[in-house]
């Protein structure tokens, strides 16, 4: 009875509530007397659909917000990259020998022209710029207002100025080769005009270098350019100028900061603030990078992969590179290498497969000779391996095998006539005598070589030597290696010479202070041989690294370079490789890839090619950290 009771009751309550409002979906605040009237099942039923009305609604916010709130970079962030060697000369005329001025010189200073992300030619001080039929003047417009990063203005006088500068020899400048016998007019102060002596398609490329400000360099002069503060301090137009280094006791610069220029005439940079630190290696760099000290590494060999720690927060970009790496003979250094059969036992016996595989980690390619314009490498002949046919040409050019054995007893007696002295009287023969059989100089108690191999190759009183000289980074140290093993496994006694990056440079290349140089030669998009093979740039700052002089090859690298008629200009290069399949004045080895690694966290970046490691930066502009939501409807 009482069960019926309440029923009723609640029935009875039911009418009340409708009877208090017509309507017969209750206000908000009756809202709260809801699961009062419901029964159970009816309350499982309700919040069961609240649920997921507000899940519903959730989501579908959610999916609108993701739809139409488009995240846009934002202003702000810090970068941190490591490089390995040190800054010298953050000069752009200056900087071409050296990776870590060219980085850094790149975003600093500006050129006429420069190439965008996608490799292409682009104006960068220069608004505008006109061609003659014959290609042998070629006329540039500045873009308006444009300013040096301290707010003084840039104009034609600045471009004369720094076109001079490399013109200049005692500025020492590695472009002189590209700029010889250019003349340069200021028209007006927009407007530069350039004269050449003969056509040159590919002067635009040229144009790349950067400009130095005039009212700052025209007071130093050129003998002195390499001692000035403005190399390590400079003032530049580009996007990003000089805000802070700092040094350790000795005065070696451990780190160094860029911000955004205030000047600049392009886009603005996302990023607040970029700072290199230094590193002498790259075991160094390494751990700097899986310890967070920076956030990004400006190369990574093929085989340090391993070594990364976090790789889910680091993001691995490869680059195809113009550049070739060979070995370059000196034959100035060395009589052996003047004798073309050696030579040609030296390419022979080289395992390049070997090479590529455990130097580079198959991230590359086998190359048989320079890259030449207009020439399909697939096109050049092919360099086999063949130890059998190196040890032939060896021997007919009158090399003969002697033992381990016998060639500590030759070292043996090479010893004793360097140190026998030269008898002048009966008293010093008597001295001699007495010295030889009280201190006996036989191969016995000479500490003989440590044996690396079973024989060697002898002439006469000479053995066959030759010093290999490279640079101290894992994939050249490793393929030096494997060269070593290979000359030695036909009897030729190596050297390995391994220097470092910062030193490679100033102390081996500039003075052409090597026999054989294993090193990678970075030719650019269009890559022109002449400043590589012509035997005008044999001594610095050319960049002939194998001391090439040949008549005949010099005539054809000028035809080509002249050359406006495509299949013309084929023809003189094929003929060029041609000449150098038959001299042999370098070894050709590889074409390698590049690896760039950096955090996760930098966006943007949009590069898949570049000439040398500093285009990594070309669309840096665009790179950043932070984003904020813009709504954007479909």
């Amino acid at each position: 009875m009482n069960l019926k009771n309440s029923q009723l009751k609640k029935n009875l309550d039911k009418k009340l509530i409708h009877s208090l409002n017509g309507f017969k979906l209750p206000k908000l605040k009756q809202f709260k007397y809801v699961l009062k009237v419901l029964t159970k099942k009816e309350k499982r039923i309700f919040l069961t659909a609240s649920l997921l009305i507000i899940v519903s609604t959730i989501f579908i916010g959610f999916a609108f917000y993701q739809q139409n709130f488009i995240p846009k970079p934002t202003g702000g962030g810090e970068y941190t990259e490591g490089l390995i060697g040190a800054p010298q000369y953050i000069n752009p005329i200056l900087s071409q020998t050296n990776d870590v001025d060219s980085d850094i010189s790149h975003l600093i200073f500006s050129g006429l022209m420069r190439y965008d992300q996608n490799l292409q030619l682009v104006g960068d001080l220069a608004d505008s710029w006109t061609v003659n039929d014959n290609q042998t003047e070629y006329t540039f417009t500045l873009k308006d207002n444009l300013r040096w990063q301290n707010g003084q203005p840039l104009t034609a006088d600045d471009v004369v100025f720094t076109v001079h500068s490399i013109q200049e020899p005692d500025f020492k400048s590695p472009l002189l080769v590209s700029l010889r016998g250019v003349e340069v007019t200021e028209i007006d102060q927009k407007t530069i005009q350039f004269k050449l002596s003969d056509p040159y398609p590919d002067f635009l490329e040229v144009m790349t270098f950067g400009i130095l400000p005039e009212h700052i360099w025209q007071e130093i002069p050129a003998i002195n350019a390499n001692l000035t503060e403005y190399n390590l301090k400079p003032i530049g137009s580009g996007a990003w100028q000089f805000k802070s280094l700092t040094k350790d006791k000795l005065g070696n610069v451990k780190s160094y900061a860029l911000e955004p220029n205030q000047n600049y005439y392009g886009q603005k940079p996302y990023l607040q603030k970029i700072t290199f630190k230094f590193y002498p290696d790259f075991p160094t760099a390494i751990a700097a990078l899986n310890n967070h000290s920076t956030d990004g590494i400006s190369f990574l060999p093929k085989e340090d992969k391993k070594k990364l720690v976090g790789q889910k927060n680091l993001q691995l970009y490869s680059f195809a590179l113009p550049q070739y790496t060979a070995i370059f003979f000196n034959q100035k250094q060395n009589e052996f290498l003047t004798n073309q059969s050696v030579r040609q036992a030296l390419q022979l016996v080289i395992n390049r497969p070997e090479i590529l595989t455990e130097a580079l980690q198959l991230e590359g390619a086998i190359i048989d000779g320079p890259k030449l314009p207009k020439i399909n490498e697939s096109s050049q002949p092919q360099i086999n391996f063949d130890p059998s046919k190196a040890a032939s040409l060896l021997t007919e050019a009158g090399w003969e095998k002697i033992t381990a054995e016998q060639y500590s007893q030759f070292l043996a007696d090479q010893k004793q006539k360097e140190q026998a002295p030269t008898a002048t009287s009966t008293e010093d023969l008597n001295q001699n005598k007495t010295e030889s059989t009280s201190t006996p100089t036989t191969a016995e108690n000479t500490n003989p070589p440590e044996k690396t191999q079973d024989f060697y190759l002898k002439k006469g009183e000479q053995i066959l030597e030759i010093t290999l000289t490279t640079v101290n980074q894992p994939e050249n140290t490793i393929a030096a290696t494997l060269v070593k093993q290979a000359w030695e496994n036909i009897g030729v006694k190596v050297n390995l010479q391994i220097v470092e990056p910062g030193r490679i440079s100033r102390e081996i290349i500039k003075p052409r202070n090597y026999q054989a140089l294993l090193f990678g030669i970075i030719v650019g998009s269009n890559p022109d041989p002449y400043p590589f093979w012509h035997s005008s740039q044999v001594q610095d700052p050319g960049l002939n690294l194998a001391a090439f002089s040949n008549r005949n090859a010099d005539k054809l690298l000028e035809d080509a370079r002249a050359a406006t008629d495509e299949s013309i200009k084929k023809d003189k290069y094929q003929q060029f490789q041609d000449i150098l399949n038959q001299n042999i004045p370098a070894i050709f080895l590889y074409n390698p890839t590049y690896t760039y690694v950096v955090d996760k966290k930098i966006k943007g970046i949009d590069i898949n090619r570049i000439i040398g490691p500093a285009d990594r930066f070309n669309n840096l502009e665009n790179w950043y950290i932070k984003t904020n939501r813009v709504y954007r409807p479909n």
